[in-house]
């Protein structure tokens, strides 16, 4: 929305309600340096800084758009191979999280009972099927970083990609070659598992500027509390617990992307 046009808007608008910038601060609890830099034309606020200046002064937003039609959505410059990323992503996440339980099953069954070792070929088969997903999971993380220029998100996506791939190839080495120094390696990986996944969570909670900011929000939070849990390793189970939901979100996070971008 164009400035100094909203300014004036809003500053009409507080006159009519007879109210000082002052008054209006304590309405919709945002600073008097910012009212005053919204009504001066000085910045351009964001929708929800709006919203919330609207409702305190009982004016609906729909009404604001009205005076703005050609400036109501910003186009996002996206190609067709990246929609075919994104797609791909959404459908390879819902894969990726059905087969995480089959994965945990064989996991812990062989650690505790063992039952399992002759299936070999179903082993390594829920592994590779669980690798590719992953894979282009997170590609789709990769995609968004580019199309909305978050360098961050994009570097730490194939971060993820790299440290959960060694994560797998791991466990397929051990698996035909066991080791006595298992624990200290799963450590290590543990720690780099962590630290992925909290560089992730920061380049999704810079997506706030382009999406609703409470889906990347409580994204970029799930990432870094669950990286934390994955560093301090001995929490390792309560990050593999969060892991549930925040596959969820991820899914959820990356199909509001591809309904920005593509609308």
């Amino acid at each position: 929305m164009k400035q100094p046009e909203l300014g004036k808007i809003i500053s009409n608008l507080r006159n009519e309600k007879g109210l000082t910038q002052e008054e209006l601060v304590e309405k919709c609890n945002i600073s008097v340096r910012t009212i005053q830099r919204i009504e001066a034309g000085e910045v351009t606020p964001r929708s929800f800084t709006i919203k919330t200046i609207l409702a305190a002064l009982d004016y609906n937003f729909e009404n604001i758009k009205l005076l703005f039609p050609n400036e109501d959505k910003t186009r996002w410059s996206i190609s067709k191979m990246q929609l075919f990323g994104l797609n791909l992503a959404i459908i390879s996440g819902i894969v990726y999280f059905f087969i995480g339980f089959v994965e945990v099953y064989f996991d812990l069954d062989i650690e505790d009972f063992k039952t399992v070792q002759s299936s070999t070929p179903i082993y390594i088969c829920v592994k590779l099927i669980s690798l590719v997903s992953m894979v282009f999971f997170y590609s789709g993380f990769v995609v968004s970083g580019t199309i909305f220029s978050n360098y961050l998100l994009r570097i730490s996506a194939i971060v993820v990609i790299f440290t959960f791939g060694m994560g797998y190839v791991f466990d397929i080495f051990t698996w035909y070659n066991p080791l006595d120094s298992e624990e200290y390696f799963l450590v290590i990986l543990s720690i780099l598992f962590g630290c992925a996944y909290v560089l992730n969570g920061i380049g999704v909670l810079r997506l706030k500027s382009h999406l609703d900011k409470n889906l990347p929000t409580l994204t970029g939070i799930f990432l870094i509390i669950t990286g934390a849990t994955f560093i301090v390793v001995f929490l390792f189970l309560i990050g593999a617990f969060l892991l549930i939901s925040l596959t969820i979100l991820q899914i959820i996070l990356l199909y509001k992307i591809k309904e920005i971008t593509t609308s």
